[in-house]
């Protein structure tokens, strides 16, 4: 599957956006992935902006965490890339690397 730029920019900034609601709710992994009946490496893929998941399965996940979707404010949308960038100024260089532990036993 080829995905354009514009495309990959807009699912990676999506599962940022996720990523970062879920953490601020202190919602672990597993738990997003059992209210969305997938797997934890599922939750991954949609965190890191990963093409191959189901649209519906990643709108249903930003619906979990209040995201909001497909809205014309562009407030809304600019409050949204400034806390996006806000929580990655504070996030420690090796978690800002995307490397991800698989902790799974």
């Amino acid at each position: 599957m080829i995905i354009s730029d514009f495309v990959q920019t807009a699912l990676s900034m999506l599962g940022s956006f996720i990523r970062i609601a879920r953490i601020k709710r202190k919602m672990p992994q597993s738990e997003l992935a059992e209210r969305l009946n997938v797997s934890r490496q599922t939750v991954m893929a949609i965190e890191k902006g990963r093409p191959n998941v189901a649209v519906g399965v990643v709108f249903e996940a930003a619906r979990i965490l209040g995201i909001p979707l497909l809205n014309e404010e562009k407030k809304v949308i600019s409050r949204w890339q400034e806390l996006l960038g806000e929580f990655q100024a504070l996030m420690p260089s090796r978690v800002d690397k995307g490397k991800e532990i698989d902790d799974d036993f």
